[in-house]
């Protein structure tokens, strides 16, 4: 089994999304979740995100799982208009499977937005502050620290 986790964000009926994107996480895994974040759209002019991060355990391996949370994300409405800095209705990223280090057109873990985006490390850092960054070696209490996001 191994500790995932994923970032998710929503700026199209966000409250709505939120909960039922945990409705979908819940029925497959044993899910935790950081507290949910406000934050301002980046890149684009947009409505402000509701953005959390989640942690769960899961013998899927990392494409399988990414599989899933994209069918989650096409169940929700998302379509490929809703890709890059874009309104969507749920964002669902895996950042952090066990371990891992892959870096593919498909997956990338661990995730460059833990170091770009205040909206993934602060909820990361509320829950996992002492868990180490698979590529940095640091833990996300140290990243924090040491980061100029927020």
């Amino acid at each position: 089994m191994e500790k995932v986790f994923l970032s998710i964000g929503s700026n199209l009926s966000p409250e709505e999304n939120m909960q039922l994107v945990k409705e979908h996480l819940d029925s497959y895994f044993d899910v935790t979740y950081s507290k949910i974040h406000k934050t301002k759209a980046a890149g684009f002019d947009g409505e402000d995100f509701l953005n959390c991060v989640c942690f769960f355990y899961t013998d899927l391996e990392p494409l399988e799982l990414n599989g899933m949370l994209k069918d989650i994300e096409k169940k929700m409405g998302r379509n490929t208009s809703q890709k890059g800095m874009s309104n969507r209705c749920i964002d669902l990223d895996l950042i952090i499977y066990g371990k891992e280090k892959i870096k593919t057109e498909a997956l990338d873990i661990p995730s460059e937005d833990i170091t770009k985006y205040s909206f993934v490390l602060e909820p990361l850092y509320e829950i996992a502050p002492d868990e180490i960054h698979p590529s940095l070696g640091l833990s996300y209490k140290a990243i924090r620290k040491n980061s100029n996001l927020r």
